[in-house]
Protein backbone atom coordinates (compact mmCIF):
# COMPACT_ATOMS: atom_id res chain seq x y z
CA UNK A 1 0.00 0.00 0.00
CA UNK A 2 1.01 3.05 -0.81
CA UNK A 3 1.14 5.45 2.68
CA UNK A 4 -1.55 7.74 3.88
CA UNK A 5 -0.53 10.71 2.80
CA UNK A 6 -0.39 9.78 -0.80
CA UNK A 7 -3.72 8.94 -1.04
CA UNK A 8 -4.80 12.56 0.48
CA UNK A 9 -2.47 14.20 -2.41
CA UNK A 10 -4.49 12.14 -5.01
CA UNK A 11 -7.46 13.43 -3.46
CA UNK A 12 -6.64 16.95 -2.96
CA UNK A 13 -4.96 16.85 -6.84
CA UNK A 14 -8.68 15.43 -8.05
CA UNK A 15 -10.44 18.46 -5.81
CA UNK A 16 -8.13 20.90 -7.09
CA UNK A 17 -8.65 19.81 -11.56
CA UNK A 18 -12.20 19.27 -10.58
CA UNK A 19 -13.63 22.24 -8.05
CA UNK A 20 -11.17 24.57 -8.40
CA UNK A 21 -13.07 27.39 -6.50
CA UNK A 22 -14.06 25.39 -3.53
CA UNK A 23 -13.32 27.43 -0.79
CA UNK A 24 -14.58 25.54 2.38
CA UNK A 25 -12.01 24.13 4.66
CA UNK A 26 -13.98 21.12 5.09
CA UNK A 27 -14.15 20.40 1.59
CA UNK A 28 -10.56 20.59 1.18
CA UNK A 29 -10.20 17.86 4.62
CA UNK A 30 -12.70 15.37 2.98
CA UNK A 31 -11.07 15.84 -0.30
CA UNK A 32 -7.77 14.62 1.35
CA UNK A 33 -9.50 12.16 4.38
CA UNK A 34 -11.54 10.33 2.19
CA UNK A 35 -8.96 8.47 0.24
CA UNK A 36 -7.61 7.58 3.28
CA UNK A 37 -10.44 5.72 5.35
CA UNK A 38 -10.34 2.19 3.17
CA UNK A 39 -6.65 2.01 5.67
CA UNK A 40 -8.96 2.25 8.23
CA UNK A 41 -8.79 -1.54 8.25
CA UNK A 42 -5.01 -1.77 9.59
CA UNK A 43 -6.81 -1.56 12.74
CA UNK A 44 -9.08 -4.11 12.34
CA UNK A 45 -8.46 -7.94 14.65
CA UNK A 46 -9.02 -9.84 11.04
CA UNK A 47 -6.57 -11.94 9.31
CA UNK A 48 -4.74 -10.37 6.45
CA UNK A 49 -6.00 -11.42 3.53
CA UNK A 50 -10.27 -12.40 4.20
CA UNK A 51 -12.56 -9.81 3.82
CA UNK A 52 -12.32 -8.23 7.17
CA UNK A 53 -8.72 -7.68 6.96
CA UNK A 54 -6.39 -5.09 5.40
CA UNK A 55 -7.04 -4.79 1.79
CA UNK A 56 -10.78 -6.44 2.17
CA UNK A 57 -14.15 -4.58 2.00
CA UNK A 58 -12.99 -1.50 2.53
CA UNK A 59 -10.87 -1.00 -0.10
CA UNK A 60 -14.00 -2.36 -2.23
CA UNK A 61 -15.94 -0.28 -4.94
CA UNK A 62 -19.21 -0.90 -3.01
CA UNK A 63 -17.45 0.13 0.07
CA UNK A 64 -16.11 3.57 -1.74
CA UNK A 65 -19.93 4.57 -3.34
CA UNK A 66 -21.10 4.13 0.32
CA UNK A 67 -18.64 6.50 1.94
CA UNK A 68 -18.69 8.93 -1.18
CA UNK A 69 -23.13 8.50 -0.59
CA UNK A 70 -22.77 9.41 3.17
CA UNK A 71 -20.34 12.06 2.92
CA UNK A 72 -22.10 13.47 -0.17
CA UNK A 73 -25.61 13.14 1.72
CA UNK A 74 -24.81 15.04 4.67
CA UNK A 75 -22.81 18.16 2.88
CA UNK A 76 -24.25 18.87 -0.24
CA UNK A 77 -26.42 21.33 1.36
CA UNK A 78 -23.54 23.14 3.17
CA UNK A 79 -21.57 22.99 0.14
CA UNK A 80 -24.27 24.23 -2.30
CA UNK A 81 -23.78 21.92 -4.56
CA UNK A 82 -25.35 18.92 -6.66
CA UNK A 83 -25.70 16.09 -4.51
CA UNK A 84 -25.00 13.60 -7.39
CA UNK A 85 -22.09 15.38 -8.32
CA UNK A 86 -20.32 15.15 -5.20
CA UNK A 87 -21.52 12.03 -4.42
CA UNK A 88 -19.62 10.45 -7.75
CA UNK A 89 -16.30 12.77 -6.66
CA UNK A 90 -16.62 11.76 -3.34
CA UNK A 91 -16.74 7.91 -4.46
CA UNK A 92 -13.71 8.33 -7.46
CA UNK A 93 -11.59 10.12 -4.75
CA UNK A 94 -12.35 6.90 -2.05
CA UNK A 95 -12.32 4.25 -4.87
CA UNK A 96 -9.01 5.93 -5.72
CA UNK A 97 -7.72 4.22 -2.71
CA UNK A 98 -8.00 0.59 -4.26
CA UNK A 99 -6.97 1.27 -7.46
CA UNK A 100 -3.52 3.17 -6.10
CA UNK A 101 -3.02 0.15 -3.55
CA UNK A 102 -3.63 -2.35 -6.87
CA UNK A 103 -0.41 -0.62 -8.38
CA UNK A 104 1.87 -1.48 -5.83
CA UNK A 105 4.69 -4.49 -6.26
CA UNK A 106 3.48 -6.34 -3.20
CA UNK A 107 0.82 -8.06 -0.87
CA UNK A 108 -2.67 -9.58 -1.36
CA UNK A 109 -5.11 -8.00 -4.17
CA UNK A 110 -7.74 -5.53 -3.22
CA UNK A 111 -11.12 -6.89 -3.38
CA UNK A 112 -12.77 -4.31 -5.93
CA UNK A 113 -15.98 -5.98 -6.87
CA UNK A 114 -16.58 -7.24 -3.11
CA UNK A 115 -19.23 -8.50 -2.31
CA UNK A 116 -19.78 -9.72 -5.38
CA UNK A 117 -16.85 -11.39 -5.78
CA UNK A 118 -13.76 -12.32 -3.50
CA UNK A 119 -11.10 -12.12 -6.48
CA UNK A 120 -8.76 -9.99 -6.19
CA UNK A 121 -6.92 -7.79 -8.41
CA UNK A 122 -3.28 -6.23 -8.34
CA UNK A 123 -0.34 -6.15 -7.36
CA UNK A 124 0.44 -4.89 -10.59
CA UNK A 125 2.58 -1.73 -10.18
CA UNK A 126 6.26 -0.25 -9.48
CA UNK A 127 5.19 1.21 -6.53
CA UNK A 128 6.84 -1.22 -3.21
CA UNK A 129 4.79 -1.59 -0.49
CA UNK A 130 5.24 0.78 2.27
CA UNK A 131 5.23 0.22 6.10
CA UNK A 132 1.84 0.25 7.90
CA UNK A 133 2.22 3.48 10.46
CA UNK A 134 1.73 6.84 10.78
CA UNK A 135 5.50 8.51 10.76
CA UNK A 136 6.45 11.44 8.47
CA UNK A 137 7.35 9.42 5.39
CA UNK A 138 11.25 10.39 4.57
CA UNK A 139 12.11 10.27 0.81
CA UNK A 140 15.48 9.41 2.34
CA UNK A 141 14.79 6.69 4.53
CA UNK A 142 12.09 5.06 2.49
CA UNK A 143 12.50 3.71 -0.89
CA UNK A 144 7.91 3.44 -1.29
CA UNK A 145 7.82 7.19 -0.77
CA UNK A 146 10.35 7.76 -3.37
CA UNK A 147 8.29 5.73 -5.87
CA UNK A 148 5.76 7.14 -4.57
CA UNK A 149 6.98 11.02 -4.97
CA UNK A 150 7.68 9.56 -8.86
CA UNK A 151 4.44 7.26 -9.49
CA UNK A 152 2.01 9.41 -8.07
CA UNK A 153 2.61 12.66 -6.45
CA UNK A 154 4.68 14.00 -9.89
CA UNK A 155 2.18 13.36 -12.20
CA UNK A 156 -0.53 14.72 -10.19
CA UNK A 157 1.34 18.25 -9.46
CA UNK A 158 1.86 17.74 -13.29
CA UNK A 159 -1.91 17.12 -13.63
CA UNK A 160 -3.11 20.23 -11.64
CA UNK A 161 0.05 22.38 -13.07
CA UNK A 162 -1.21 21.76 -16.48
CA UNK A 163 -4.89 22.13 -16.01
CA UNK A 164 -4.25 25.57 -13.74
CA UNK A 165 -2.20 26.65 -16.88
CA UNK A 166 -5.13 25.86 -19.46
CA UNK A 167 -7.33 27.63 -17.65
CA UNK A 168 -5.37 31.03 -17.06
CA UNK A 169 -4.91 30.90 -20.45
CA UNK A 170 -8.48 30.44 -21.73
CA UNK A 171 -9.45 33.41 -19.10
CA UNK A 172 -6.89 35.71 -20.78
CA UNK A 173 -7.58 34.58 -24.08
CA UNK A 174 -11.61 35.10 -23.31
CA UNK A 175 -10.08 39.11 -21.54
CA UNK A 176 -8.34 40.29 -24.73
CA UNK A 177 -11.58 39.07 -27.16
CA UNK A 178 -13.45 42.22 -28.21
CA UNK A 179 -16.45 43.25 -26.18
CA UNK A 180 -15.21 40.91 -23.14
CA UNK A 181 -16.66 41.91 -20.09
CA UNK A 182 -14.09 40.60 -17.70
Amino acid sequence: MPTIYTHGILGLGAATVVFPRRGSLLFWLLAGFLPMIPDFDAFSTASYGTALGHRGFTHSFIFALGIGLLAAGLTFKHFEMRFFRLAFFFFAITASHGVLDAFTSGGYGILWLWPFSTARFGPWGPIPVADIGFQWPSPWASQAVRFELVWVWLPTSLVVAVVFLVRIIRWRMRKEQPGSNI
